[in-house]
């Protein structure tokens, strides 16, 4: 299974030791562009001689290059594998999120903050007109009004004191 025509599933009659190929002619049995062939060559990857490739060092040579390359991804960055893990949370988390929004299970914060801080606003102003209000229906003097409102704005300071 070493032989280089076995792992790339050709049926091509093995080359002579010695035959030596063009870029172009190499490229097709690489399947690759000839820039990348060029690029290979002057990496070192492929061997070239006098602008020529000699066809069976060549494809070993690739092929070589091939498997290092997958072993490479495994082992050459022991994080990698984490961050990716980390990054697939997330946008899963993010799916998961943008989901409940859609089913209306999920309330944007700033919303429901804006929402409740008017509620609050409108109840504070309700109980602070209780003072008045009684005053008219009861006709009491001054004293007892000012007497409910400090009791009722006492009870809004402890309420906001708890917090």
């Amino acid at each position: 299974m070493n032989d280089p025509e076995d792992l790339l599933g050709f049926d091509w009659p093995a080359p002579e030791t010695s035959e030596t190929v063009s870029a172009a002619d190499l490229s097709q049995w690489l399947n690759l562009s000839t820039a990348r062939l060029h690029a290979l060559a002057r990496e070192g990857v492929i061997p070239r001689h006098d602008g020529r490739f000699e066809l069976r060092p060549a494809i070993l040579a690739y092929v070589e290059h091939l498997r290092a390359g997958q072993k490479g991804r495994i082992t050459s960055n022991p994080d990698l594998a984490e961050q990716k893990l980390r990054l697939a949370t997330a946008n899963a988390e993010k799916v998961e999120i943008a989901n409940a929004k859609a089913r209306g299970e999920l309330l944007d914060a700033r919303q429901v903050a804006h929402e409740w801080r008017a509620v609050v606003v409108d109840l504070r102003a309700a109980v602070l007109a209780i003072p008045s209000r009684v005053t008219a229906r009861l006709g009491l003097d001054r004293k007892a009004t000012q007497a409910l409102d400090a009791e009722i704005r006492d009870a809004m300071e402890t309420i906001a004191d708890d917090r």
